[in-house]
């Protein structure tokens, strides 16, 4: 049919891509020297963030909170951004043509580290 044919244009797919919902998801992400990752698209809600913010609170485990880093990769796990402690990262994907669908994180060995995520979609 030919909304079947629209449907695999990629004009009707780029339309698809932007498309933005308003719906607010926030996370809470344990990381540790593992690398670890949070499928959005193989897991509730099942659908991929336009935009994510994220916030590294360091090693909530002492008092006051630790000075660790967090390594964060949207997508592919080489491509690791790292975060100190205090800082924050806001990633826009609004024109991409992948939207955010997975996200990597890990610390250095041996250290534990909190991170707040906060998806659009």
């Amino acid at each position: 049919t030919l909304q079947r044919i629209f449907a695999a244009t990629p004009m009707a797919q780029s339309y698809a891509a932007q498309a933005y919902l308003g719906i607010t998801d926030y996370r809470v992400l344990e990381a540790d020297g593992q690398l670890r990752w949070l499928s959005l698209v193989d897991a509730p809600p099942f659908m991929p963030w336009i935009t994510a913010s994220f916030f590294n609170d360091g090693d909530i485990t002492t008092d006051p909170p630790g000075q660790v880093s967090v390594y964060i990769a949207i997508n592919n796990p080489d491509a690791m951004v790292e975060l100190k402690k205090g800082e924050n990262q806001y990633a826009d994907f609004s024109f991409a043509q992948r939207r955010i669908e997975i996200i990597f994180y890990k610390t250095d060995p041996g250290k534990k580290a909190r991170v707040r995520v906060e998806g659009k979609y």
